[in-house]
């Protein structure tokens, strides 16, 4: 997966794969922590979430401005593993005081924005301007680690809380504090890992505003500079409708899950919920797949078979041992975007690999315009699940009497994941190709921020939910992911004029 890709890239991936775990095992259990703790309605607790979000994703705007021109990347991102790890560390102690639980929010967004859109940009730094379509290839892998932290991170909380629980007398509340506990240990682990070594990446990691690396950056004329931050504008304002419609799986998805969908599944179904299981599948999936490529050697063929044995007979094994149903809990759908994007970017990447051999490799902003259409029919899904279900206000706090397949849910998530992987690794890839050297934290910064209002309005429009019909508050994520599609293809010629 490295190959011909700078040593560094290894480095971050693993740095980025153990601190996103920390983030998304907190994410899964956020909302419901809020409710079980302080018994707060859901009007008030995706409003906190999209608050939350929201800070989670502008503060790297400073933290990206501090790495130009204060600290440089690799100190800036070190000071934030430390703090995202004592903000975790706050929140793991159990309170009825929701002013130590917002300190540790506010803490945890600080260090976020000091670690978030620096590593971003040690990645692209780690690659020549000539090498455009490799940082793409490149951006696609470490996005994949973001998302192998973020498969393990439900399984991480559910975990604990219910070991906690079943063996030890814990609340449920307590469960999830433990939870937050393992997201601040996951930081320990990232931090090693991005000290340990810096060597392989250590040419990747300057302050911008002191250096600039000819054969890393393009030097541009002010006018050039100018036309750059335009485009680069331009894409902010448009990914903020993806990242409104993407992060309702924190806030409306997530309660989907919970009050609508069946909480008993056959145990075929179950296996998709079972860790032990899920990795029988995904050994079986690549096993496979490297058995069945041509140009792979006999040793690598032979490991692939040996893989594809492996998941195979322990997928046997769990299906004969499994109860005919069995119960799952909201939290574990989280695991399915990371999961999917596991398994699609080495599809994705190999797709656009041979595109690019035969000139054909859409340009970044195209991607982009791309995965907010897929978005778009990501919750036509979801309004095929809504039909005939009572809206969120008839149910006075309970769950709903009639509840449908988690496969609405799993196909909803299957799709917005291919969208993402067309937009989110591709608009990372699209600002270190474009900004200004001097101004790379700044504008990945930018990215985030962009991202952080979208987050805010998942919050915002999140509230929705709750007072309209189901199939209402779904059509208008569709209604703003195809205008942010049309706003793409309008502007596209100047957009992709810019990495001329």
């Amino acid at each position: 997966m490295f190959k011909n890709h700078p040593k560094g890239l290894a480095v971050l991936f693993f740095t980025e794969m153990w601190e996103r775990f920390g983030f998304y095992t907190m994410i899964a259990i956020f909302v419901y922590y809020l409710q079980e703790n302080f018994k707060w309605d859901q009007a008030t607790v995706t409003n906190i979430y999209g608050i939350f979000m929201a800070g989670v994703y502008f503060t790297p705007i400073l933290g990206g401005w501090i790495a130009d021109n204060v600290l440089g990347y690799g100190k800036t991102i070190i000071f934030g593993a430390i703090v995202m790890g004592i903000g975790y560390a706050i929140m793991a102690i159990p309170t009825d005081n929701s002013y130590l639980v917002f300190a540790g929010l506010f803490v945890i967004a600080i260090g976020n924005g000091m670690f978030k859109a620096n590593i971003s940009v040690l990645v692209g730094n780690l690659y020549g301007h000539s090498e455009i379509s490799l940082k793409d290839a490149g951006y696609n892998i470490f996005y994949m680690g973001i998302n192998v932290g973020a498969f393990y991170a439900p399984f991480a909380a559910a975990g604990i809380k219910s070991f906690l629980m079943n063996n030890f007398g814990a609340t449920l509340a307590q469960g999830y504090n433990a939870g937050f506990g393992i997201a601040s240990i996951g930081m320990i682990f990232s931090l090693i890992i991005f000290t340990a070594f810096r060597k392989y990446y250590q040419q990747a990691d300057y302050q911008s505003k002191k250096e600039v690396k000819v054969e890393k950056d393009v030097v541009l004329t002010k006018q050039q500079e100018k036309e750059r931050i335009i485009a680069l504008l331009t894409v902010f304002g448009i990914v903020i409708f993806f990242w409104m419609a993407f992060h309702q799986n924190g806030a409306a998805l997530s309660l989907f899950a919970r009050d609508y969908t069946h909480q008993f599944v056959g145990k075929f179904t179950y296996l998709l919920f079972d860790v032990v299981s899920l990795h029988a599948i995904l050994f079986a999936i690549f096993g496979l797949a490297a058995l069945l490529k041509k140009s792979n050697s006999s040793k690598i063929k032979s490991f692939g078979g040996i893989f594809t044995l492996a998941g195979l007979s322990l997928l046997i094994y769990k299906i004969s041992s499994l109860p005919e149903s069995g119960k799952i809990s909201p939290e574990q759908f989280q695991a399915f975007n990371p999961m999917f994007i596991v398994l699609i970017t080495p599809i994705i990447i190999n797709y656009f690999s041979k595109l690019n051999k035969k000139g054909k490799e859409p340009s970044s902003p195209a991607k982009i315009g791309i995965g907010m259409l897929i978005t778009a029919i990501a919750y036509v899904i979801m309004i095929i699940a809504s039909l005939g279900l009572a809206p969120v206000y008839t149910l006075n706090g309970s769950t709903s009497a009639i509840t449908v397949s988690p496969f609405y849910l799993i196909g909803t998530y299957f799709t917005l994941t291919i969208a993402e992987l067309h937009l989110s690794p591709m608009g990372l890839s699209f600002v270190s190709k474009v900004a200004p050297p001097k101004m790379k934290g700044l504008l990945m910064g930018g990215w985030f921020g962009a991202t952080a209002t979208g987050n805010y309005l998942a919050g915002f429009v999140g509230r929705f939910y709750q007072e309209w019909e189901l199939w209402q508050f779904f059509l208008i994520l569709i209604v703003c992911a195809a205008l942010a599609s049309l706003m793409v293809v309008f502007t596209l010629k100047k957009l992709k004029s810019a990495t001329s």
